[in-house]
């Protein structure tokens, strides 16, 4: 029995930001009842999938509404999208149903109706702290208008959530620290999910770097962000437990868990994946056509196929459990592991005895001083199968 989630994907934004490389398109038209029955007809689908596979999970414990802008989204899709669910695979009774929104989208006559669609946690795209970031990031809104949208989402929920983007270009730390300390002093939320700055091939600024009109902060002075900002999101009583997310007590993302943890989830909508037990040593994969266009055609029509669908050989599956689970604070069990040979290795022993990496009951996981570094300790790890 594992635990399950489904993950919802509404592909459409007001604009396309230039660090963006998510499966998202500029607002397009489309007829709204279409797009629910497609997302209802993938429900029913997997549900019947399950059924003929013997897969069982436990009740549902998470719906994540992301995107893209899903906020744009009409309430009453989320709220029959949210029933369906109920009705076909029933809810645990703490299941979070997050909606991802930006303060630009999100308008205030419909968070109520949010609300009584059955979301019960709100992740906002705040993304900067200042009009200046907001806008070189390519940001639709400024400051103000996420002081006053936060203020509003705070009344309305009890769990929320915000994104922030640091380790701009020219940022200065002392200015992102006075910053950072204001908004949390400011603002009782409950989660902070912190990224760095990355390029992503694809994008505007993967573009504009590579032309050299652009240039991004050095790992020396990435490292000093990083560590700063985790300072200061702990000295406002949040926990680190994965590398980029903070939470307040008993508020850790349930929905992101099941990713990390390598748990069920179907992805609904383009280009969603889903990926699912058969049993202890089989994997599944499902991947969805990409363009809206063509997944909606064939969420639409009776028999229903995929782009990809496939079992994860066994190499890949192993290399997912242990880059997901090693993200965690809290690392991973040993049991989860389907190929534990590396841990035999020089390399995995010289790690242990470095204390870069530990094993403790059943666990192994990233020491905290070396979590930024996990892409080159798995390359080490992986070059050991």
């Amino acid at each position: 029995m594992h635990d399950f989630g489904i993950y919802i994907h509404w592909p459409f934004c007001i604009k396309k930001c230039p660090y963006c490389d998510f499966n998202s398109y500029q607002n397009q038209n489309y007829v709204a009842n279409d797009w629910l029955i497609a997302y209802t007809n993938q429900i029913e689908f997997f549900s019947n999938f399950f059924y003929k596979n013997n897969i069982n999970n436990k009740k549902l414990s998470s719906i994540f509404f992301g995107g893209g802008t899903p906020s744009l989204m009409n309430p009453n899709i989320i709220e029959k999208i949210i029933e369906k669910a109920y009705k076909v695979f029933s809810f645990d009774k703490n299941v979070e149903i997050t909606l991802e929104a930006n303060p630009s989208s999100l308008e205030f006559k419909n968070i109520k109706d949010f609300k009584k669609a059955g979301v019960n946690r709100v992740s906002l795209g705040v993304q900067a702290l200042n009009d200046t970031d907001l806008n070189f990031l390519g940001r639709v809104h400024n400051f103000h208008d996420v002081e006053k949208t936060l203020n509003l989402v705070l009344k309305t929920f009890n769990n929320s959530s915000v994104d922030l983007i640091y380790g701009l270009p020219k940022q200065k730390l002392s200015l992102w620290e006075n910053q950072l300390n204001a908004f949390l002093k400011k603002f009782d939320i409950q989660h902070v999910s912190a990224y760095q700055l990355t390029v992503e091939k694809g994008t505007k600024f993967y573009d504009l770097e590579k032309k050299k009109k652009i240039r991004f902060l050095t790992n020396d002075k990435s490292l000093k962000f990083y560590t700063s900002t985790k300072n200061i999101l702990t000295s406002y009583k949040f926990f680190q437990y994965e590398i980029s997310n903070f939470s307040k007590t008993n508020h850790k993302s349930v929905h992101n868990n099941l990713y990390w943890k390598s748990e069920n989830w179907i992805g609904l909508g383009p280009g969603a994946i889903s990926r699912l037990w058969k049993s202890n040593h089989q994997r599944l994969e499902f991947e969805n056509y990409k363009k809206p266009s063509s997944w909606l055609k064939n969420a639409l029509s009776k028999n229903q196929s995929f782009k990809n669908f496939y079992q994860l050989e066994n190499n890949i599956l192993n290399d997912e459990i242990l880059m997901m689970g090693l993200r965690l604070v809290e690392g991973i069990e040993t049991k989860k592991i389907q190929n534990k040979c590396f841990m035999s290795s020089t390399v995995f022993k010289d790690l242990l005895e470095k204390k870069i990496i530990h094993l403790k009951d059943d666990h192994i996981f990233v020491d905290g001083n070396y979590l930024i570094k996990l892409n080159t300790i798995l390359k080490k790890f992986m070059s050991n199968y």
